[in-house]
């Protein structure tokens, strides 16, 4: 790869970031949103469509990824009925809490709270409250560009029914009430059919969680850490992600498509230049990030805005820059199951190597008195 490649204008900077300001409510995504116990809530489609059943849902970036980012809201008590999915769902906590539920009757439950990370089951029925207030937020990554779509527990189906919405067989929904015509619609599946899919121990579900205060940060996690200026942490969360600290090892290793992990930078402190062959997107949630894209005489910088999500290409040269005065800690999601190899800017690489460390032939880092032959 050239240093010149894939370099991107302002318009694409811009577009990659989706501030606050930009996030669009849907209160009418799914077939339960009429559902006494269910009224108010709401999802946000940040990055690909989820798996929104409103056919006129509005997604900020169209990009495919590898996976999908959106988000969930509803006030404190409001339910998210139990549903299953194909692929991955990660929900990330950044405010106030919820019970996280999972089995048909939502028989099983974990609690999650700011910082902790869920990475829920495939095939198996799940759902959430909040229990929290009513500003309590939710960050969800699902597994692919296309989910496959999800299966409402039979009594969500029925409930749903009864209030005039039902699903069609492409999964969007028919609005009997509003005159709709429901002759062809998804019923409820057989208890027979739904005798195959998964379960869980309670120990199981908990093994799951990742909390925010189990996090295993590593302060020599990423090359450029060596140097002044580049103080930084990872704690990773799910699979292998981009840490080029070779004892780490991630809470969940479930495959998943992508991988999830913290990156911690102390105030004033930057990454460093570098870029990476997958998708990458952060979830801005605590501090204030500066956003650099492209590399040399082509950087495009912005500010977002707290709890913004960037979207960084493949290939694009980044450089994330902590300017604020207290800790700046994002999640940052990565497409791909492999550990993500980083090329470092050449200044960077040449300065870690003069303060005695390189990366080893696993692109993990090492003292170089280690490795005679230098970096591979």
């Amino acid at each position: 790869m050239s240093s010149a490649s894939h370099s991107i204008d302002p318009a694409e900077a811009a577009r990659r970031i989706i501030e606050p300001s930009q996030f669009i409510a849907d209160t009418e995504a799914f077939v339960d949103v009429r559902i006494e116990r269910s009224k108010g809530k709401a999802s946000y489609s940040f990055i690909g469509p989820g798996v929104s059943q409103n056919a006129a849902q509005s997604i900020n970036l169209t990009v495919p990824h590898g996976f999908n980012v959106g988000a969930a809201s509803m006030p404190h008590g409001v339910v998210n009925n139990p549903h299953l999915h194909y692929t991955a769902e990660v929900f990330i906590c950044t405010r106030g809490s919820f019970k996280m539920t999972v089995g048909r009757n939502s028989e099983q439950a974990v609690d999650i709270e700011v910082g902790d990370v869920f990475v829920a089951p495939t095939w198996v029925f799940r759902g959430f409250e909040n229990t929290g207030p009513d500003d309590s937020w939710v960050f969800v990554v699902l597994g692919g560009d296309d989910t496959g779509g999800i299966i409402w527990s039979p009594d969500v189906l029925r409930e749903a029914a009864d209030t005039g919405l039902h699903l069609a067989p492409d999964n969007s929904l028919i609005d009997a009430a509003a005159g709709e015509s429901p002759e062809s619609v998804v019923t409820p599946a057989s208890d027979a059919a739904l005798a195959h899919i998964d379960s869980y121990s309670d120990d199981q579900l908990e093994a799951h969680v990742v909390r925010n205060d189990s996090r295993a940060w590593s302060d020599q996690a990423l090359l450029s850490s060596v140097l002044p200026g580049h103080t930084s942490a990872v704690a990773p969360a799910l699979g292998f992600g981009m840490t080029e600290d070779r004892r780490h090892r991630a809470p969940v290793m479930t495959a998943q498509g992508f991988s999830v992990e913290w990156l911690r930078l102390a105030p004033g402190q930057s990454t460093g230049t570098h870029r990476l062959a997958e998708s990458q997107v952060l979830l801005l949630a605590e501090g204030d990030w500066s956003i650099g894209f492209n590399r040399d005489d082509r950087v495009i910088e912005s500010q977002p805005a707290h709890g913004s999500v960037v979207s960084v290409p493949p290939d694009t040269w980044r450089n994330f820059t902590n300017v604020g005065s207290s800790n700046a800690i994002a999640a940052v999601v990565c497409g791909t199951d492999s550990p993500n190899v980083i090329e470092w800017h050449e200044t960077i690489r040449n300065a870690a190597a003069a303060a005695g460390f390189v990366r080893d032939a696993s692109a993990k880092i090492a003292p170089v008195e280690l490795l005679p032959g230098g970096e591979r």
